[in-house]
């Protein structure tokens, strides 16, 4: 006798994530004439800008560069200077892909110094971090059994998969002018721009993604004093994208922004109180929603013998996607009398399958002011440890990121982070395609034997050709697993279907 099965097709993203990825990117700046030599650097920073990203004939590229600056110290002088160099790099790798392969990019910088070459010269050295992540459309067919036959016992499992299904990007263009308060200090000259993508609320609305956040700016300037200064703030946005498909509210919505252009300014006037902001901003983002996947994993037949046929599903299920927040502490150098500035440099948190804890470690680069005022610069660098949230085991992916700026508390530098973790396990599990059934009949005899047996009432039942629910009737049992051994009554044959056909 055969059975007939019904194909359920489930479509989603297959993701593969690539975050082991390094190189180091060098270039020197000369000096110009107009410019007076060098003394010392006190500072080095960078922002990663992406230009282009392509997936074709089996690899995958992205190019940009790294916008540095460096502030120097003139020999024998006061005051400071800033030197700009553009790093260009492109990443390639040869992987499989598919014609929609979609890839995602994020790219930091580990490291960015400066070395002294001579007094005319700098060579610079960075540290690229690169993660990159592969989306590819997969189809996953799995055979169900339209209904089940008496005597044909099945072990089913529904699993809930947060799998990726959709996946959209926006860019985003900011095109404005932020005026700074007219009770604080205006720029004579800036010495130093950077700015950030901060997204805070999003929501799925059926076809649509939205989102809000904030462009955080830092700027450091110098007045017409000569006094150098910092000061922050922010541009609010709110954007939506559209999806390729509907989706459900409660549906969970992970973003990555990467910078493409990045332009900061004054007005040219003296002590000016005007930035021109000109930043534009990719948006990738992707849609994991839950579905259920039903798999019967195991068959026995009580009336006859039976020929199953297989199929392995291999699935890769996100088990978490959370975060969380930690407070990084510090330590100010011993000679630091008041802070100006700092640089971050945080890296990724190396784990692995099984790993309880991750091991990472974020840089910043201190500016500040010594006990006779003269400027000075330390790169100050601390390990942490990050322990595990999910439970079960699987491969983890651990992301740090600066929350909001850091905070002075007696001699310690107190700054928020925030932890990003995801969870992923990989498994292969069987599911009954197909199945051919040979009765036969019952022979008369006992319909019930006498076991000592532990373990699960479902191997406990197929060794001895009966159900666990006519094992739970017989002993009045509820539970599904015997922590030890205990004398059971066991129905088979007969004793076993009828049984089985009373609790339906």
């Amino acid at each position: 006798m055969e059975i007939m099965f019904h194909t359920q097709t489930i479509s989603y993203l297959a993701e593969k994530r690539y975050d082991d990825l390094r190189q180091e990117q060098t270039g020197e700046i000369l000096i110009p004439e107009t410019l007076p030599e060098l003394g010392r650097v006190v500072d080095c920073f960078g922002t990663v800008l992406v230009r282009s990203r392509s997936v074709e004939n089996g690899s995958v590229s992205v190019s940009g560069g790294i916008q540095t600056g460096v502030l120097y110290v003139p020999a024998g002088e006061e005051g400071l200077e800033r030197l700009e160099l553009w790093l260009p790099f492109t990443v390639t790798k040869k992987l499989p892909t598919q014609t929609d392969t979609l890839l995602h990019y994020w790219g930091w910088l580990r490291s960015l110094e400066a070395r002294f070459v001579n007094p005319r010269k700098l060579l610079i050295r960075a540290d690229l971090g690169s993660e990159l992540t592969l989306l590819s459309p997969a189809e996953l067919e799995l055979q169900q059994l339209e209904q089940c036959p008496p005597g044909l016992i099945c072990k089913t499992e529904t699993y809930p998969m947060r799998l990726p299904l959709c996946a959209a990007e926006k860019e985003v263009r900011i095109a404005d002018e932020v005026l700074m308060p007219e009770e604080g200090r205006g720029i004579d000259k800036l010495l130093k721009a950077q700015c950030g993508v901060v997204l805070g609320e999003r929501r799925i609305l059926g076809d649509r993604a939205l989102f809000q956040g904030e462009l955080r700016l830092r700027v450091l300037g110098l007045t017409e004093e000569g006094e150098a200064f910092t000061w922050s703030g922010g541009v609010p946005f709110s954007q939506y994208a559209e999806l390729d498909r509907s989706m459900e509210e409660d549906a969970h919505l992970s973003m990555q922004p990467i910078l493409n252009h990045v332009e900061i300014d004054t007005d040219g006037q003296p002590d000016s109180r005007r930035l021109l902001v000109n930043v534009s901003f990719t948006v990738q983002m992707v849609v994991w929603g839950d579905l259920p996947v039903t798999l019967t994993q195991d068959a026995y037949y009580l009336e006859g013998s039976m020929k199953p046929g297989w199929q392995t599903v291999d699935l890769n299920p996100c088990l978490d996607d959370g975060q969380r927040e930690q407070t990084l502490a510090l330590e100010l150098p011993p000679e630091a009398v008041a802070v100006l500035d700092w640089t971050l440099f945080p890296d990724q948190a190396a784990a692995g399958a099984g790993t309880e804890t991750a091991r990472g470690s974020l840089g910043m680069n201190l500016l500040y002011y010594d006990g006779s005022r003269s400027l000075q610069s330390k790169l100050l660098r601390k390990e942490l440890q990050i322990p595990r949230q999910a439970e079960a085991c699987g491969d983890w992916h651990c992301t740090i990121l600066a929350r909001e700026e850091p905070r002075q508390q007696g001699r310690e530098l107190l700054l928020p982070l925030e932890i990003r973790q995801r969870c992923c396990q990989g498994e292969a599990l069987r599911n009954l395609c197909s199945v051919e059934l040979e009765p036969r009949e019952l022979r008369d005899g006992p319909s019930l034997i006498v076991r000592t047996a532990s373990g699960d009432l479902w191997d406990i039942a197929r060794d001895n050709g009966s159900t666990v629910r006519a094992i739970q009737a017989a002993n009045e049992l509820e539970e599904l697993c015997l922590n030890r051994e205990r004398l059971l009554l066991i129905p088979t044959g007969r004793g076993a279907v009828s049984l089985e056909e009373e609790r339906e």
